[in-house]
């Protein structure tokens, strides 16, 4: 690769292409099982170690659908493994801290000729957003006659740029489950009593059978009305939902998204929403808006009761979707805050929060007999060549 040359120093190479890179499952194993270390023992694990070791990485991604493909995102979500659980604020938001002392400047490069000056933006911007989270200095090779590495810098999402769309009233709304837990997520319990509520007004895909991705994506183009229903991974999609966002092609007929994550901050989200809607663009197809819901951890922790109260608005908010054709502005407005933590918000989550946080992951730590191995950094090695 012309990358190789670029570089004066020492360079190890790793293929992490189609059959090199599992997609996160989304187990926590690598949190509180074996901390610091992922359950999979594939090309993407052995590579940690290079990873953990550099001074810098250089990540050549393909681009799909006017964003980065799946194989990309699969390897971004394996690298939360480099992290703690635990949470800290920073710049208003909340980050996950870090397990080691130091991390690579990381340096993408990617194929921009056949993307539109919107598509290049919403990448960059993601990428930079990842870099941010991941502790290190975010770079961008520009290859065009000459090499040149450009330093990216912060700049807000491009999200709400288009206006929600309408329909008319919906028979059935096809749902796409895209949680990779291969056991019980929160995504599973909410869509449940949206299964409950709205009966056979709805068809929920579970999109971890991708045995099934072709016949869905060839039956694509005749569902009239669809939504994509998601926990946040990285500040975008899991991988294996854009694997089967790679399958698509454009179609008449309706689009909607609903964004849950752990992070209370809806902020978090933004820069997905921003690519969702240039999504739907592509596929030609109306866009009904995309509803963001953050501070969705511990739901199963609590009693069914209060599980069901913390579930209901995100119900409603589907329900009117279907009734109506429509996002109601009031359901999205209310699921959506906060934003940003406000002053007052900060003070407390450092007071009180953080501690609550905190002490809901020591306990599972302990549950698995894993809370001394917390602060393990397993990837560190003594003789740090400071390969790239």
């Amino acid at each position: 690769m012309f990358i190789e040359n670029e570089f004066k120093k020492s360079v190890h190479t790793v293929d992490l292409s189609e059959n090199a890179i599992k997609a996160c499952t989304g187990c926590w194993s690598c949190w509180l099982k074996t901390p610091g270390m992922c359950v999979f023992n594939d090309p993407m694990a052995q590579s940690y170690p290079h990873y953990v070791n550099s001074e810098m990485i250089v990540i050549a991604i393909d681009t799909a659908q006017g964003f980065i493909n799946h194989v990309a995102k699969a390897f971004f979500d394996r690298s939360i493994v480099h992290f703690h659980p635990y949470i800290e604020l920073v710049s208003n938001e909340c980050h996950h801290v870090a397990r080691y002392q130091r991390y690579p400047k990381m340096v993408f490069y990617y194929d921009y000729n056949s993307l539109t000056s919107t598509q290049n933006k919403i990448i960059e911007d993601y990428l930079f957003r990842v870099a941010f989270h991941f502790k290190s200095e975010p770079y961008r090779i520009i290859k065009n006659d000459n090499f040149k590495i450009e330093r990216l810098e912060p700049r807000k999402a491009s999200n709400k740029k288009s206006g929600f769309d309408q329909t008319s009233p919906m028979d059935k709304l096809i749902i796409y489950n895209g949680s990779p837990r291969v056991s019980k997520s929160n995504s599973k319990i909410i869509l449940n009593q949206v299964e409950i509520t709205l009966k056979d007004k709805v068809e929920i895909r579970d999109l971890k059978n991708r045995a099934m991705f072709d016949v869905w994506a060839n039956q694509f183009d005749k569902e009239e009305h669809v939504m994509f229903f998601m926990p946040l991974y990285v500040h975008a999609m899991p991988s294996h939902v854009m694997e089967f966002i790679e399958k698509l092609k454009p179609s008449k007929g309706d689009i909607s998204f609903f964004v849950q994550s752990g992070f209370p901050e809806s902020s978090q989200s933004h820069y997905l929403e921003a690519y969702f809607e240039e999504l739907s663009v592509l596929l030609d197809r109306k866009y009904l808006g995309t509803c963001i819901k953050g501070g969705m951890e511990g739901l199963q922790q609590r009693p069914e009761n209060m599980q069901l109260k913390m579930i209901q608005p995100l119900v409603d908010a589907i329900e009117h979707v279907i009734n109506v054709g429509h996002f109601h502005f009031q359901h999205v407005d209310s699921l959506t805050k906060p934003v940003v933590f406000s002053k007052t918000t900060q003070v407390l989550f450092n007071l009180v929060g953080k501690k609550m946080m905190n002490y809901f992951w020591d306990a599972q730590l302990k549950q698995n007999n894993a809370l001394s191995h917390s602060f393990d950094q397993p990837y560190v090695v003594s003789d740090n060549s400071s390969d790239s």
